[in-house]
């Protein structure tokens, strides 16, 4: 019996330093948003016809944001610098397949083509707050 009490009370700690970690990683991201300094946003990029997710770092600057690619190749997708949120909701068909569960999927919109962006949920307000179009205060998730 000690031995089942001894291993359950190692896990909840476990759980609780890992729950201290995640929620104070989230406090320095936003500390850093609001400070304006720089920040960047790990999520996936894919045209609207195009079925391959390419993965990068959306960067938020001073100035702006930009997208970084994590690798450099020919080809590669870019995210264009006019591009307005449209739709949030979860990943669907054959997203799912290709995505995490957790991933929410950003339908954008630019002169250039549609984008879609997946975005973890924690870390989707920074994202919100560049690319949301003037006038919308609040963009909720699609949650079906």
């Amino acid at each position: 019996m000690p031995n089942v009490l001894s291993f359950f009370m190692c896990a909840l700690l476990g759980a609780v330093a890992v729950a201290w970690y995640a929620n104070g990683r989230q406090d320095r991201l936003t500390a850093r948003f609001i400070d304006g300094r720089r920040v960047t946003v790990s999520c996936a990029i894919c045209p609207t016809g195009a079925d391959r997710w390419e993965r990068g770092l959306f960067v938020i600057e001073p100035g702006g944001w930009s997208w970084e690619s994590r690798r450099s190749r020919a080809g590669e997708a870019v995210l264009p610098v006019d591009a307005r949120i449209v739709r949030i909701r979860r990943p669907e068909g054959r997203e799912r397949n290709r995505l995490h569960y957790r991933l929410l999927v950003l339908e954008c919109t630019s002169a250039d083509g549609d984008v879609r962006l997946a975005v973890e949920p924690g870390r989707l307000e920074h994202v919100v707050m560049k690319l949301a179009p003037a006038g919308y205060e609040v963009l909720r998730p699609v949650v079906e």
